[in-house]
């Protein structure tokens, strides 16, 4: 009787625990696509398509807090033609951990003309969580803005977003 109640108990774990590692797995995955399309920067609609309708992003230094799909796609403006990659890739992942339904990235930006403005390569430090679909509910940017492209006396404050 003992031996049983042992074998279902090690049954249960092996399932939860292979569970939980697939949806590691899973976002990893996601991760990957994620920054995939981002680096092409071609297709909008894909790159949406990661998101939930309900998504929030948080621009730390810059005070951005941007809500739902929609204000979401005017924000990343990739439409627009002022701006102009100057590299092979948009960004360049470094380091990325995935835990649970989050993921943390690190990398940077590669250089870009923005009009007739040439920018440097930026740090960026992202956090993506996910929701049961695996689709991303909220995003959390640190961006090592140059300084010619954020009005620290200007930007909003992020600090007014701490409950």
């Amino acid at each position: 009787m003992q031996m049983n109640r042992i074998l279902s108990y090690l049954l249960i774990g092996l399932i939860f625990s292979s569970c939980a590692s697939k949806e590691i797995n899973n976002i990893e995955k996601t991760v990957e696509d994620y920054y995939k399309v981002f680096n092409k920067r071609q297709d909008l609609d894909r790159f949406m398509s990661f998101y939930d309708e309900s998504i929030v992003l948080e621009d730390m230094i810059n005070g951005d807090r941007i809500v739902g799909k929609e204000a979401l796609r005017n924000f990343f403006d990739w439409d627009n033609s002022d701006f102009k990659n100057l590299s092979a890739n948009s960004l360049i992942v470094s380091e990325k951990i995935t835990q649970e339904n989050k993921a943390v990235v690190k990398g940077y930006f590669t250089r870009f003309k923005w009009n007739q403005t040439e920018f440097e390569a930026m740090h960026f430090t992202t956090i993506l969580t996910f929701d049961e679909s695996g689709e991303i509910v909220k995003q959390v940017d640190w961006i090592n803005y140059p300084s010619t492209l954020v009005d620290y006396n200007k930007r909003s404050n992020s600090n007014k977003w701490i409950k």
